[in-house]
């Protein structure tokens, strides 16, 4: 009897190739940045800095993750609504997972820590961070869009925010037409072959898609970056730069832009490249460019990796184990309660 030889597997994406991509994106970044470096200038800034501008820069920020836990338990209330504290819980524990591991991968693992303390499924808990990273990209367009109008802005910089704006307002239309062509988007899926994989997706869509929430959180989000916003611009005058709220918008949304692919923890070398980078547009030397953005890196991301830890002392967390399930989760297709 003839035997038919099974077709060869194919092969997936090597698990070491995204943190490889992320470790070398970062150590560019890095040598970039610190290339001539000036370490005694940076001694001078931080010893001239205003400590209670330092003060008001760090609980901003810190106010960031609880806006962001709000707008999550806003738009999770038609799935099994999960209480505001679990969500600021999963939102800093999330957090201290970026800061220590590569690929982003906080952002699984919070959706996990939501899923295992709640109803809430792991699959919808995913798709709702998903629809967040929507609306903030739609954020960073407004932002962006505002801030034209007060500085005058690179052409350079122009045109890939027109690239990066353009893919955000075309995702969002994909998630409208989702949301209210249901049986479009359906058929859609049914009779396209390369679509078919998105059709449980689209079940998950609709269990969240309830416009008085969407609605919220996109209102809500506005908070979220005008919260980052402020932490920047109170950075900007502990160092004393006057450079106004317009200029703290756009070094953040270069930064946003420039950290989007998933890096090095805590986004090293890409978040510090960001500044720098900016700070060129605004006519800010580059030393005191270089050294500004290792003093916004180190006190808009230490404390907040410091809440986070104590978020997994008092959960009683193992965050490897924890990371270990998310990415087990994720190969099985995250459906289903974990």
């Amino acid at each position: 009897m003839d035997t038919v030889e099974a077709p060869p597997r194919r092969r997936g994406v090597p698990k070491w190739l995204v943190p490889a991509i992320g470790y070398t994106i970062s150590a560019a970044s890095l040598t970039w940045v610190f290339w001539k470096f000036p370490f005694a200038q940076l001694g001078d800034h931080l010893r001239t800095l205003e400590w209670n501008w330092v003060a008001l820069a760090i609980l901003f920020e810190v106010a960031v993750y609880f806006v962001d836990a709000w707008r999550w338990a806003a738009l999770l209330k038609p799935v099994g609504s999960p209480s505001f504290g679990l969500c600021l819980q999963s939102v800093f524990v999330g957090v201290l997972a970026n800061d220590i591991l590569p690929a982003k991968a906080g952002e699984v693992v919070r959706c996990l820590l939501l899923s295992y303390e709640t109803e809430v499924p792991l699959s919808l808990a995913i798709t709702s961070d998903v629809i967040l990273r929507i609306m903030d990209g739609l954020w960073i367009v407004i932002v962006y869009l505002i801030i034209t109008f007060q500085i005058a802005t690179h052409t350079e910089v122009t045109f890939w925010m027109w690239i990066f704006g353009l893919g955000a307002v075309a995702t969002a239309l994909v998630l409208l037409f989702v949301l209210f062509r249901r049986q479009h988007a359906h058929d859609f899926c049914r009779t396209t072959s390369w679509a078919a994989r998105f059709v449980h997706l689209l079940d998950e869509i609709h269990r969240l898609g309830r416009w008085p929430e969407l609605r919220r959180a996109m209102a809500i989000s506005g908070f979220y970056w005008l919260a980052q916003i402020l932490a920047i611009w109170a950075l900007t005058k502990a160092d004393r730069f006057d450079l106004g709220i317009s200029a703290a918008a756009f070094l953040l949304t270069v930064k946003a832009v420039f950290t989007l692919i998933p890096n090095a923890p805590a986004n090293m070398g890409a978040y510090q490249a960001a500044v720098v980078y900016a700070f060129g547009f605004l006519l800010v030397e580059r030393a005191n460019a270089q050294a500004f953005s290792e003093i916004m890196f180190g006190f808009l991301t230490l404390p907040v990796a410091v809440g986070g830890a104590i978020a997994v002392v008092f959960a009683d967390i193992d965050l490897l184990a924890l990371h270990r399930h998310a990415h087990r989760a994720r190969s099985n297709g995250h459906s289903g309660k974990i």
